[in-house]
């Protein structure tokens, strides 16, 4: 095991949880779903950074997210297909989590919304957490220095001592920059790859 580890670090949506926003919203607009062009036309909306840093409820998001998408359907539309973008827990999500030894602290930092967090919360995968930074609660969105400041300090560890897992380049990118051993990872197959390199878990009986 990697002595320096302390604490494992999640990302939710794409690590360990199906949130398919990237097809749904491209199929909104009409265009072609690439994830990281998409994902940055999501975080440039008012509305979405807003309901998302918990400053607006989901009727006054729907609206605004209607505006800023100039989307051509119902507010109400969109948000019954904005809560059936969150699919559930990816297959082997909750296995991996119960696998990392109780000695090492296990944290999400995640950008999410009340409404699928509260989806999430009700699956039961939460549980097995012992610190929850999620934005809608924080106030602040990856990859702020803020949001990664406000983990760090409810970790009470220090970056080196932090294996950070996201779906999202750009917060790896701030996450190594911060100090901490980040890693692109989707799904949980690729978590547990690395969790595995750094002698967090083991492989399984039967594998």
């Amino acid at each position: 095991m990697d002595n320096r580890i302390c604490g494992v670090l999640f990302d939710i949506g794409g690590v360990l949880v199906a949130l398919d926003g990237v097809p749904s919203l491209a199929a909104l607009l009409g265009v072609e779903a690439r994830d990281e062009a998409l994902h940055a036309m999501w975080m440039a909306s008012p509305a979405v950074v807003a309901h998302e840093t918990g400053k607006i409820g989901p009727a006054e998001f729907a609206v605004g997210a209607v505006a800023d998408f100039k989307l051509s359907v119902t507010p109400e539309w969109f948000l019954a297909d904005f809560v059936g973008w969150l699919k559930g827990p990816l297959p082997g999500a909750s296995d991996l989590l119960n696998e990392i030894p109780k000695g090492c602290q296990v944290a999400a930092l995640s950008n999410m919304s009340a409404v699928h967090w509260d989806a999430i919360a009700a699956t039961g995968l939460t549980r097995r957490f012992d610190r929850l930074f999620v934005s809608h609660e924080i106030g602040y969105l990856k990859p702020s220095g803020e949001a990664f400041a406000i983990a760090l300090d409810g970790m009470r560890l220090s970056p080196s001592e932090i294996i950070f897992l996201d779906d999202g380049l750009r917060n790896v990118e701030v996450a190594r920059a911060l100090g901490m051993e980040a890693h692109l990872v989707r799904g949980p197959d690729e978590a547990r790859a690395v969790l595995m390199e750094h002698g967090i878990i083991h492989e399984r009986d039967g594998a």
